[in-house]
């Protein structure tokens, strides 16, 4: 062998045959062109073909169940609905689908539809738990926020400080109230 020929070519003619292109030679993977899927995954699990056949068989049939519970899902939360639009456009939403409709946010389908924007998100929300039984999984926040940040909303929502805010609020609330109806009087 050439004590000169690059590492990287196989053989000195490759390497001259790249010098004169103006671009690095390519040299495609033909394992990677002629290995079978089970092949690769037999690799990459470190078994043998016959036993990523048999898991490969095994994801497939799970992924089927699993897509056939959640199409019975979204077709049960549409027979259950009193408000077939909201619902057909909240799953859309849901599973990120509301592109497909030319929909740019929840706010247009609610005024296409007549109903208010918090009404949608609900809708969604629901949805989306019902779909993925809570699990971060299917979280879409295209157009919301993310299911993580309801632990946070909530917090807020219990928050002393802001409890104490709001009765202050309510305070200041009732006594301009009494002081307005006592000059009226």
């Amino acid at each position: 062998m050439n004590p000169h020929a690059h590492p990287t070519f196989p053989n000195e003619s490759a390497r001259l045959y790249a010098a004169h292109q103006d671009e690095p030679a390519y040299w495609p993977d033909i394992a990677s062109e002629v290995d079978r899927p089970e092949e690769t995954l037999a690799d990459t699990l470190g078994t043998t073909p016959a036993v990523a056949l048999k898991v490969m068989a095994l994801v497939e049939s799970e992924v089927r169940k699993s897509q056939s519970l959640l199409l019975g899902r979204a077709v049960g939360l549409l027979l259950e609905t009193n408000n077939l639009p909201v619902m057909a456009h909240a799953i859309a939403f849901a599973a990120g689908l509301d592109q497909l409709n030319g929909k740019r946010s929840q706010a247009q389908v609610a005024r296409e539809l007549g109903v208010t924007r918090a009404l949608v998100s609900h809708y969604v929300i629901g949805v989306r738990d019902v779909l993925s039984g809570k699990a971060n999984a299917f979280d879409n926040t295209k157009f919301r926020k993310a299911n993580s940040s309801r632990k946070t909303f909530k917090e807020k929502a219990i928050s002393p400080f802001l409890a104490a805010k709001r009765a202050a609020i309510e305070r200041r609330k009732n006594q301009t109230n009494t002081t307005t109806t006592t000059t009226c009087n």
